[in-house]
C-alpha cells in the first residue's frame, strides 16, 4: 500500500512536510493584491484598447490631493504654497515623469501663474504678489476648468498628479506626496484620488489581515475545543488549515498575477474545508478504536479517504469555471481557490494519517447524532418545505440588485476615501472620463468649423445632460478671444501659440489631437449608466456633422468601464453556474459510476442555487464583482456536504438495508458537517473587522450560502434517500 512507507516513518514525514511549507510560504510577502476595476476588463474590450490608445498619446493616470484652505483658496499666500508643492512633486517638469514618476500637476495656482506668464507686458513665470492682479487673472481661466480646480466657495481645492501608466506610485505616494501634505501651513492636505485609493486599499488589507487570521484561529480552535474536549484531537485537526494557507499564499506569490481583494476569502474557505476534511477522518478513526492504530488508519484512508477525494475533486472542479471568466481577477480568483483546496486535501491526507499514528488522541470521543435519524420519518414535510423556501426564492429574482461601482471596492473608512466622497460632493466630480479628438492633418484642431462643433457639443452636454461636466481646449481658446471663438484658422494659430503651457500639458498633442474631460460625481450606477449613454449618444450625432474634419472617440474612463462592467456580470454569473454544475455532475457520475447517486447528490447543490436569490434580497447584497463567484463556491464547497453523506450511505448500505444506511449516515455525518459549519462561521466572523463592505458582504453571502448547503444536504437527502423506506437504496447495491 502507498501509506505505508508514510506510516513507518510518520514523524519525519511531518518534518519533511513542514519544512517544504516553510520555504513555499516565504513566497507569501509577493502576492499582489489590487482593487482596480480596470483589470477586471478583458483586454480585448474596446473600451479597454481606447482607453489604452490614449494612454499611449497622454498620461491620463493621476492621483490627487485634496485642499481645505483655512480661508481662501485664492490668496496669494496660499496660492504660493501650492506653488511651492507643485515644485517639490515635480521639480523638474521638462522631465515628463521619465525619473519621478510625474508627467505634470495640475492646480488653480499653476494655471495663475501659466496664465501670467503669458501676460504681455507685465507678465512673469510667478505667482502675482497683488491680490487685485490675481482676481483679474481667475477671469481668464475658464469656469468648466477653474471649478474642477477649486470649490466655488474657494475654501477647497486639488492639486492633480498624472504619472505614467507604468509609475512607481507607490514610492511617489511615500517618498512625495504623503510628507509633503504633511507639511502645509496655510491648508491641510489630504492625498486622494484613484490611483491613492488602490494603493491603501491594499494597505488597509494588509494592515489587518495578520490580526484578522490569528483571531480566525483562535475562534476555530475554540469551536474544535467544545466538540471534542481533547486539545490533541483539535491540534491535528487543525493541522491541515494552517499548511494548506501557508502553502496557498506563497503560491500566490510565485505566480506573477494579480489578484482582486476577495483572494483573501481563501482563508475561511480553507479553515472551513481544512477542518471538514480533517474531521471526516479523526471521527472516523474515533469509531475504529479498539483496532491496531496503524489498521484503523489503513481502514480510514480507504474509506473516509476516498470520500475526501472525492469532495477535493469535485470541489476543484467546482472552481475550475471560475478560470473561464473573461475577467482576469475572478479567473486569478478561482485559480487561487483551486490551488487551496488542492492543497487542502494534500495536507489533510499525508499529515492526519501521519499525526494520528505517531501522536493518537488517548480520548475517545466519537461524535454521533441518533436523533437525526428520526428526519427519515417526516420526508414529506421536509420536501414540502423545501418546496416552499424554493417558490418564495424564485419569486424574489425581480428584487435582485446588480451593480459594481469602484467606490463599493474600497473601505468606506480609509481618509482618503472620505476625502473623495467630499470632493465629489463639492466638485460635481469624482468619475473622471475622457474624449479623444483626431484630425487627419496637422493643424486640424485648429478648423473654425470643428472647434465650432466641439463647442455646441459641449454645450449640449453641459447644460442637457444631469451631473455631467465636460471642457476642453474650446473654453480656453474662447476665454483668452474674449469669449468669442476664432473666425478663421490664422486667428486660431495665433492663439493656440500663446496658450499656457499647463493647458497644452493637459489637452493638445501637436495640433492634429485634442483631449476633452469628463466628469460626474459618484453616484448610482443606474444614473451613471444613463449619463454615459446620453454623452455617447451626442458624440454619435456630432461624429456625423465633423465629418471630412475629424473624429470624436467614446466617452473612455472610469464611468464607461463601471457601466461596461456590470453589463457583462449576469452572463459571467449563469456561465460559472452552468460549468460548476456540469463539471460538478460529470465528476460525480465517473466517481460513483451512479447515474442515480450522482443525480441525487446534486439535489441538495439545486436547491442551495434556487435559494441564492432570496439570500441576496434578504441581506441586502447586490451582485458584483465579488458576490458573483459566490455560486460557484457554493456548488464547489457545498456539494462536499452532499457527497460524504452519499459517500457513507454507499458504505453503510452493502451491509445493512437502505433505511438502516441512511440513518447511519445522517447520525455518523452530520456531527462533522455541522461542526465544519460551526467552525467555519466562527472562523469568518474576524473578517468583519477589516471593516471593508465588500469583504463583509463577500463573507456573509459565503456563511449564508454553505450553513443552507449543509442544512439541505442534511435535510434534502434525508427525504430522497428513505423514499419507499430505503427500498429505493437496496435497489441501486
Amino acid at each position: 500500500m502507498q501509506y505505508d512507507l508514510l506510516l513507518k516513518k510518520p514523524k519525519l514525514t511531518v518534518l519533511i512536510f513542514t519544512i517544504i511549507t516553510i520555504l513555499v510560504s516565504l513566497q507569501a510577502v509577493n502576492v499582489v493584491i489590487t482593487s482596480d476595476i480596470e483589470v477586471y476588463m478583458p483586454s480585448d474590450q474596446p473600451s479597454v484598447q481606447l482607453l489604452n490608445k490614449i494612454r499611449e498619446i497622454w498620461p491620463i493616470d493621476s492621483l490627487m490631493i485634496y485642499l481645505e484652505a483655512k480661508d481662501n483658496i485664492t490668496k496669494i499666500s496660499t496660492l504660493k504654497e501650492i506653488d511651492n508643492m507643485e515644485n517639490a512633486l515635480n521639480p523638474d517638469a521638462y522631465d515628463k515623469g521619465k525619473n519621478d514618476s510625474v508627467t505634470y500637476t495640475a492646480s488653480i495656482a499653476s494655471l495663475i501663474k501659466d496664465t501670467y506668464a503669458q501676460t504681455p507686458f507685465i507678465g512673469k513665470d510667478a505667482i502675482p504678489d497683488r491680490q487685485i492682479v490675481v482676481n483679474g487673472l481667475l477671469h481668464f481661466i475658464p469656469d468648466e476648468i477653474k471649478y474642477k480646480l477649486i470649490s466655488q466657495d474657494c475654501k477647497n481645492g486639488v492639486i492633480i498628479l498624472t504619472t505614467p501608466q507604468d509609475a512607481d506610485v507607490d514610492s511617489l505616494l511615500e517618498d512625495k506626496v504623503y510628507p509633503i501634505s504633511e507639511t502645509t501651513y496655510t491648508l491641510n492636505a489630504y492625498p486622494t484620488g484613484m490611483l491613492t485609493l488602490y494603493k491603501e486599499t491594499v494597505d488597509w488589507i494588509m494592515g489587518r489581515i495578520y490580526v484578522v487570521g490569528l483571531l480566525s484561529l483562535l475562534i476555530l480552535l475554540m469551536v474544535l475545543y467544545a466538540f471534542h474536549r481533547d486539545m490533541k484531537t483539535v491540534i491535528i485537526a487543525i493541522s491541515p488549515v494552517l499548511y494548506s494557507i501557508a502553502l496557498t499564499f506563497g503560491t500566490m506569490g510565485i505566480l506573477p498575477i494579480e489578484f482582486a481583494p476577495t483572494a483573501i476569502a481563501v482563508l475561511p474557505l480553507l479553515g472551513a474545508l481544512g477542518v471538514a476534511y480533517s474531521l471526516h477522518m479523526i471521527n472516523y478513526f474515533m469509531e475504529l478504536i479498539g483496532k491496531k492504530r496503524e489498521d484503523a488508519v489503513k481502514k480510514m484512508i480507504n474509506t473516509t479517504g476516498k470520500a475526501v477525494f472525492l469532495s477535493a475533486i469535485t470541489t476543484i472542479v467546482g472552481f475550475a469555471s471560475l478560470l473561464t471568466s473573461s475577467m482576469p481577477p475572478i479567473a486569478n480568483m478561482g485559480l487561487a481557490f483551486l490551488i487551496g483546496v488542492l492543497y487542502c486535501f494534500i495536507s489533510t491526507m499525508i499529515l492526519i494519517p501521519c499525526l494520528l499514528v505517531a501522536f493518537p488522541p488517548k480520548k475517545k470521543v466519537e461524535l454521533k447524532w441518533t436523533s437525526l435519524a428520526n428526519l427519515t420519518r417526516h420526508r414529506r414535510q421536509i420536501l414540502l418545505i423545501l418546496a416552499a423556501v424554493s417558490l418564495v426564492s424564485v419569486a424574489s429574482i425581480p428584487y435582485v440588485s446588480q451593480r459594481t461601482s469602484v467606490w463599493e471596492m474600497m473601505p468606506q473608512k480609509m481618509n482618503s476615501y472620505v476625502k473623495m466622497q467630499e470632493y465629489s460632493e463639492k466638485f460635481n466630480a469624482g468619475q473622471s472620463g475622457v474624449i479623444l479628438v483626431e484630425t487627419d492633418r496637422e493643424g486640424g484642431i485648429m478648423e473654425p468649423k470643428l472647434l465650432k462643433k466641439l463647442d455646441e457639443m459641449e454645450k449640449i452636454i453641459n447644460t442637457g445632460i444631469d451631473n455631467v461636466t465636460i471642457y476642453s481646449i474650446v473654453d480656453v481658446v474662447k476665454k483668452l478671444n474674449g469669449n468669442r471663438l476664432p473666425s478663421t484658422k490664422e486667428d486660431a494659430e495665433r492663439i493656440f501659440e500663446n496658450l499656457p503651457e499647463k493647458y497644452k500639458d493637459m489637452m493638445l498633442n501637436g495640433t492634429n489631437r485634442t483631449l476633452m474631460y469628463v466628469e460626474m460625481p459618484i453616484m448610482p450606477l443606474p444614473e451613471t449608466r444613463d449619463a454615459v449613454a446620453a454623452v455617447n449618444q451626442v458624440i454619435q450625432q456630432y461624429n456625423l456633422e465633423i465629418r471630412g474634419y475629424g473624429n470624436i472617440s467614446r466617452l473612455a474612463g472610469l464611468a464607461a468601464l463601471t457601466v461596461e462592467l456590470n453589463d457583462m456580470l449576469m452572463d459571467q454569473q449563469f456561465r460559472f453556474m452552468f460549468i460548476s454544475l456540469l463539471l460538478v455532475y460529470l465528476c460525480l457520475l465517473i466517481v460513483f459510476r451512479s447515474f442515480r447517486y450522482a443525480s441525487f447528490t446534486m439535489i441538495p447543490i439545486l436547491f442551495l442555487l434556487i435559494w441564492q436569490p432570496s439570500m441576496l434580497v434578504l441581506l441586502n447584497i447586490p451582485l458584483n464583482v465579488s458576490t458573483i463567484t459566490v455560486s460557484s463556491i457554493a456548488i464547489g464547497v457545498g456539494i462536499d456536504f452532499a457527497v460524504h453523506i452519499t459517500e457513507r450511505v454507499r458504505e453503510e448500505v452493502k451491509e445493512k438495508g437502505g433505511l438502516k444506511a441512511i440513518k447511519i449516515a445522517l447520525s455518523r455525518k452530520s456531527p462533522s458537517l455541522a461542526e465544519a459549519t460551526i467552525a467555519l462561521i466562527g472562523g469568518a466572523l474576524p473578517i468583519f473587522l477589516m471593516e471593508y463592505e465588500m469583504i463583509s458582504q463577500f463573507i456573509l453571502l459565503v456563511l449564508f450560502m454553505l450553513t443552507f448547503a449543509c442544512i439541505s444536504a442534511i435535510l434534502s437527502l434525508a427525504s430522497v434517500y428513505s423514499a419507499r423506506n430505503g427500498k429505493l437504496l437496496e435497489a441501486w447495491k
